[in-house]
């Protein structure tokens, strides 16, 4: 009897898992994007585990829970050095490029942003289409890294990927 209920089981446990993938797929099939939004994830669970360590708190104890909108807050593009894709909290230098303006940091980076047309370009994360950084939405990580969007409606579908099935863990808000 044993024997058979761990069959059982084990059986049950497949089944479910295989359920869970399949329902996912959907949802999962844009992998990178999937990825990207894993390494957001992560990055917020980082600073809840910080700011439980500095309230003197177990940082074993922090879950992410309730809506991925959280992992990501909108930052003006003004305060973001686009030649590092970094969130700097403070409005950068203006670098005007054939009529569109991009921020940076200093000459150093300036430069880098006039000579380089790579460093004007960022891939929005969710539909993978290369945009110009001057006109792109900017999001930050709770690291400070940058994420440009094409529009705010790209923004909510990578947000809208956040299920159990696609980022592992991901406790959705009850």
């Amino acid at each position: 009897m044993k024997k058979n209920f761990g069959k059982l089981l084990i059986a049950v446990a497949m089944t479910a898992s295989a359920v869970i993938f399949a329902s996912g797929a959907n949802a999962g099939e844009n992998k990178e994007a999937v990825a990207k939004l894993q390494s957001v994830k992560e990055s917020y669970a980082a600073s809840l585990r910080l700011e439980a360590l500095q309230a003197k708190n177990s940082p074993e104890s922090v879950r992410v829970t309730g809506p991925a909108a959280q992992w990501l807050k909108k930052v003006s593009s003004e305060e973001v050095n686009m030649a590092t894709n970094r969130f700097a909290g403070s409005k950068q230098a203006s670098v005007s490029i054939d009529g569109r303006d991009y921020f940076a940091a200093g000459d150093g980076y300036a430069a880098t942003l006039q000579k380089n047309a790579a460093a004007r370009v960022a891939v929005d994360p969710y539909t993978n289409k290369k945009i110009d950084k001057a006109s792109a939405l900017t999001y930050a990580d709770a690291s400070g890294r940058v994420f440009y969007f094409e529009s705010e409606g790209s923004y909510r579908e990578f947000i809208g990927m956040a299920t159990p099935e696609t980022v592992y863990g991901y406790s959705a808000p009850r």
